[in-house]
């Protein structure tokens, strides 16, 4: 494994001074230690994928110099419009690196989300012909070099692949003091929400991440995963599926989502507006962090999302500090297009679980009739 002082040592020597994109559970590591320089450095935590290549774009236009972008691959989709239509040579040949995160990985087990991608990663890059270096301890820095010599050389994006425990991850300090907060927790709402009578036979449309893997958790202890649907992949989605559901069923849809998915496609907020669907109650998960990844802060964390969710056209709208506001909201007789966005502090409960099942019998026993 490869440490992090010395990974970005050594991008700045080589002239690496800007770094853009989204949290990633194999970067985790690479992009804590970002957040701890960002005094020092430019870094910017993007929305999206595609908007990090577009913020890379513009401080490349702005300084002649090479920037890094860093993602997940299964974010490469969201990357790829800017990348072939603004970026690639036969454009406006925007040279920067792309440090991507490889989950799903041949021979290295992962979650089913990124059973495609994972192992068709490589192909899409020889595909859309962008040279790429997988990246090990021993040829990190002799690797790091050509992409860069390459990207200067063709004026073109230039991968750097690296595995899950490429970084060393470094150890907690034990002494560290938690983060105060009056804020309850997602997993002591989402219980109270399940076995609120109001909402005995609603469907529920979780996130990715820990909100719908804490969904899982409680649904299946309740007997009630038939109403339940995980949203695994597809991050910042998951409302645009409780939509259409909302729009094709009688029941009411509860929308569990997060306020980084939220940020990631936050147009969909838009077409929620514009059909105002009275079976959707909308549920915002604010805690202001990329959770699952390992608590990085989310894009903007100062958003007024109420003003968001009136400007987009939603009836009611509502804040949540405690239980006793949850408790009364989800008990009312709904009948227009509501949100509520509850403040919560990070965290989840111990040995949170992951859906066991596969993607489609959980499609499969979900019932929305």
């Amino acid at each position: 494994m490869i440490e992090v002082k010395n990974f970005v040592k050594h991008l700045q020597n080589k002239g690496i001074e800007y770094f853009s994109g989204v949290p990633d559970s194999v970067l985790t590591p690479f992009i804590d230690y970002l957040v701890k320089l960002d005094k020092t450095i430019k870094h910017r935590i993007a929305t999206n994928e595609g908007s990090a290549v577009a913020l890379a774009s513009g401080y490349h236009l702005a300084k002649k110099k090479i920037p890094l972008v860093y993602l997940q691959n299964s974010g490469l989709g969201n990357a790829l419009s800017p990348l072939t239509s603004l970026v690639d040579e036969k454009v406006y040949s925007i040279p920067m690196i792309i440090l991507v995160g490889h989950r799903g990985a041949p021979n290295i087990p992962d979650e089913p989300q990124h059973n495609k991608l994972g192992p068709e990663l490589l192909k899409i890059l020889k595909a859309h012909r962008y040279k790429y270096f997988k990246l090990n301890k021993d040829n990190y820095k002799n690797f790091i070099s050509k992409a860069i010599f390459e990207a200067k050389k063709k004026l073109c994006p230039v991968f750097l692949i690296v595995d899950k425990n490429f970084f060393k991850i470094e150890k907690k300090n034990k002494k560290a003091k938690k983060l105060k907060t009056k804020f309850l927790k997602r997993y002591d709402y989402l219980n109270v929400l399940l076995k609120n009578k109001n909402h005995s036979k609603s469907l529920f449309v979780a996130s990715t991440g820990f909100t719908g893997r804490e969904l899982y958790s409680v649904g299946k202890d309740l007997k009630k995963e038939s109403q339940c649907f995980y949203n695994i992949g597809a991050m910042g989605h998951a409302n645009q599926i409780g939509l259409e559901i909302s729009l094709n069923s009688k029941k009411k849809v509860v929308i569990l989502d997060g306020d980084g998915a939220i940020q990631m496609h936050m147009g969909n907020l838009a077409l929620l507006g514009k059909y105002k669907s009275r079976n959707i109650l909308h549920v915002l998960f604010n805690n202001k962090v990329h959770e699952s990844t390992g608590g990085q802060p989310v894009a903007n964390q100062h958003l007024n999302y109420s003003l968001i969710f009136k400007g987009c056209g939603y009836d009611i709208v509502k804040t949540i500090n405690n239980l006793n506001q949850f408790i009364k909201e989800i008990s009312k007789s709904q009948k227009k297009l509501t949100a509520l966005i509850i403040n919560i502090a990070p965290g989840t409960i111990k040995s949170l679980p992951r859906p066991k099942e596969n993607p489609k019998y959980l499609k499969r026993i979900f019932n929305v009739i």
